[in-house]
């Protein structure tokens, strides 16, 4: 595709071969970091939000379809299965009978959306192939390039790591901008003959940025971009084509004036309109960071002068803000200082947040929908918003959660990025409005109500946070070297944990919102977190997000590398700096905390014994349960208290850490009694922690807001233990002398 903005005007080739290396006392050169693939690079994150945008309108069109091709037999289904269902029995008789009758035509409707959301990828592919061949037949009659041009293509693809060096080409005497294309096997460089009038250093930098291209493996993929608007317009029109066959053959009138006076044209419309505008973004951002990574890895350990000297000779252009704002390459002043500062494509912008939250909602609310359609009369259907979580999950870890930490590491000195955070909630909260699900239905909103719409993007905001907190722990005392694998893997996995946690978590806060009402808030908050269904589920991603945080913490911390020098990728894996005097022991002061909370917690538990625990050994056993959330919920607000937002990454192994703590000695005392010993240290380990995954998610958004304090390490430590001791045990007391007023659903 095409690269390098800028005219090359053709001239007549020079004596000089463009093909001999560039002068090396241009400007100082070191060695820097390996570029990471898959998903650490931006661009491939952004190609995985691309494939979600494309299935997300395919699915959404293939459901429109079936209600037009096949509505009116569902219809009859459904009515045929109400008709006849039993009246006598109990509710779960009824609810397994409608399950089992209208499964065939449930399943049916989620067939036709995933045949919808096919059709879209197959096209997308078939972009793949199709679209480079026809930009090689308009770029004109080509020609081989000399020996010497391929000999200096094959060194930079050795260079640069490419197992079958690219074709060098020269294109027609109109082409004034060079590209990449071609099959994987055989790729081409395609040159405008002007490259050849151009000092050596410019021409091998233009060679340079192509081959780059083709190291980054994209040259076929990021033709998906283009053919987002050759797959997703025809399969969006094909569903109002049908309304206005059907409405023709129906009354064989004009159907023009009956369709546009129906309100489902306008809010299919709109919904379309916005899945299109969706895909125009992401394959905005695709493009931009793709032309970003290719300049930096085209002058990774080697002088920038020549490319700047290309890009900053490009001729001036008035663009309007709409003009730059669609422009699908990113404006020479922000590509030369991108070569300054490397870091800055790896931040998370506005755009990337909106985009993201917006996306993640509307698959969740598709996917949810889509699975309780294909799973109905199956024992999967218990599994459906679960599906619909861990897919929106995931998306939300890889396009948040590995390009906030991505950042974070990269620059050291960048402040939190509270604002991004704020646009991420408010896009989850527009998305889930959208609703695509409900299009042409007589359903408004959700099973849920407005109360999805007030505890997911809430939970997200506090993974989101979770996560720059720990991404900042990372960086500050990771240990290994950086590029390590398992080392990304459990990075991945943890931003997984994160946000799949926090949107199951908010799902069942919005079915309990929904059915109990905001009233009884003490029995959502129970029901979403100790008594949860899933809360083995939350308290394994918890604890696994607390493994990663402690080992962090607890490894030594090592010297910060050079800065890097103009051009070259930040050095990633540096720590942040300590204050003097805290490089070992402030490992050790937030486990302290933990065991201090523990300790405060265990003997005011066993100190105190309220007289409807003597005569109950389930009141015995819940009270036991918050006694061990009391201490995990104290030790995260004093570490929030004394150190602000900078408090939040050592909280987060902290606070599961004390809980634990607490629950194992409370466990130990009626181990003897227990009939199913182990079976009672599952419950005494999960539901404490699910429960506390739930209040730090919570407090983990005001936190994001919070200034970080800097307090010496003795102070903290001590004024640290002193607070958590009585804090911890005024709040065991509160629990003891409550009653059973969080014992006890109302």
């Amino acid at each position: 595709m095409k690269d390098l903005a800028g005219a090359v005007a053709p001239a007549p080739p020079p004596g000089s071969g463009a093909g001999s290396a560039a002068p090396e006392d241009e400007a100082p050169t070191a060695p820097s970091p390996e570029h990471r693939s898959g998903l650490l690079s931006p661009t491939r994150a952004r190609y995985l939000l691309l494939v979600a945008v494309l299935l997300l309108a395919g699915a959404f069109a293939g459901r429109i379809m079936h209600n037009v091709l096949l509505g009116s037999s569902w219809g009859a289904a459904m009515s045929r299965c109400l008709g006849e269902a039993p009246t006598a029995g109990t509710p779960a008789e009824f609810s397994d009978y409608l399950q089992r009758c209208t499964g065939p035509a449930e399943q049916r409707r989620a067939l036709v959306s995933l045949a919808g959301a096919s059709v879209v990828m197959t096209l997308g592919v078939a972009c793949l192939w199709v679209l480079p061949l026809r930009l090689l037949r308009r770029a004109g009659p080509m020609s081989v390039a000399s020996a010497q041009w391929q000999e200096r293509a094959a060194s930079v693809a050795a260079e640069m790591r490419v197992k079958r060096a690219p074709e060098v080409m020269w294109g027609s005497a109109w082409l004034n901008q060079p590209f990449t294309a071609g099959r994987p096997r055989r790729i081409r460089i395609v040159l405008p003959l002007g490259v050849r009038a151009l000092p050596p250093a410019q021409a091998d930098a233009i060679l340079r940025h192509e081959v780059a291209h083709v190291a980054a493996g994209d040259v076929t993929l990021v033709w998906l971009t283009r053919g987002v608007w050759w797959a997703l317009p025809p399969v969006l029109l094909v569903p109002a084509v049908g309304i206005v066959l059907q409405v023709w053959l129906q009354t064989r009138r004009n159907p023009l004036v009956p369709t546009f006076s129906h309100g489902f044209l306008w809010e299919y419309a709109l919904r379309a309109g916005l899945l299109l505008a969706v895909a125009a973004l992401v394959s905005q951002l695709v493009l931009r960071s793709r032309e970003h990574e290719a300049d930096l890895r085209s002058v990774r350990g080697r002088p920038t002068a020549g490319l700047e000297a290309v890009l900053a000779g490009q001729p001036p252009r008035t663009r309007t803000w709409l003009q730059r704002g669609l422009a699908n390459h990113p404006p020479t002043e922000s590509r030369l200082a991108v070569l300054r500062r490397a870091h800055l494509p790896l931040r998370v912008s506005l755009l990337d947040a909106a985009v993201i939250g917006l996306l993640s909602a509307m698959t969740m609310d598709a996917v949810t929908n889509m699975a309780e359609t294909g799973f109905t009369g199956t024992p999967l259907i218990s599994y459906a918003r679960l599906t619909g979580a861990l897919v929106a999950g995931s998306l939300l870890a890889v396009g948040w959660g590995v390009a906030v930490w991505r950042g974070l590491l990269a620059d050291r000195a960048a402040p939190l990025p509270r604002l991004a955070l704020l646009v991420l909630g408010i896009s989850m909260a527009a998305g889930l409005l959208v609703q695509l699900e409900r299009t042409g239905t007589a359903e408004r909103g959700s099973l849920f109500g407005w109360s999805l719409v007030a505890t997911v993007p809430l939970l997200t905001l506090g993974a989101g946070t979770s996560s720059v907190a720990l991404a900042r722990l990372w960086g500050r005392r990771r240990g290994g070297p950086h590029g390590s694998s398992w080392g990304w893997v459990a990075v991945v996995g943890a931003n997984v944990a994160l946000f799949v946690g926090a949107l199951r978590i908010g799902q069942d806060g919005a079915l309990f919102f929904a059915t109990l009402g905001w009233s009884h808030m003490i029995d959502v908050i129970e029901l979403s977190g100790l008594y949860s269904v899933s809360a083995a589920s939350t308290a394994l991603g918890l604890g696994g997000v607390a493994l990663l945080a402690l080992w962090s913490a607890l490894r030594p911390d090592h010297a910060i590398g050079p800065p890097a020098l103009p051009g070259q990728m930040p050095a990633l894996p540096g720590r942040m700096p300590a204050l003097p005097g805290q490089e070992q022991r402030i490992n050790l002061y937030a486990v302290t905390l933990s065991g201090v909370a523990a300790a405060a917690a265990v003997a005011t538990r066993w100190a105190v014994e309220p007289p409807i625990a003597r005569h109950s050994a389930v009141y015995s056993t819940q009270f036991d349960w918050w006694t061990a959330v009391c201490a995990g919920l104290v030790c995260l607000v004093v570490l929030l208290t004394l150190h602000g937002a900078g408090g939040l990454g050592d909280a987060l192994y902290a606070a599961p850490l004390a809980t634990i703590l607490a629950a194992g000695p409370l466990w130990a005392r009626h181990a003897t009694s227990w009939h199913h010993p182990w079976g009672a240290a599952e419950h005494y380990a999960t539901g404490p922690l699910a429960q506390l995954a739930l209040f730090l998610l919570v407090l983990a958004v005001p936190a994001a807001f919070l200034p970080t304090y800097r307090i010496r390490q003795r102070r903290a430590t001590l004024l640290g233990a002193l607070l958590t001791a009585a804090l911890t045990t005024a709040a065991v007391l509160a629990l003891l002398h409550s009653g059973t007023g969080l014992l006890e659903l109302t």
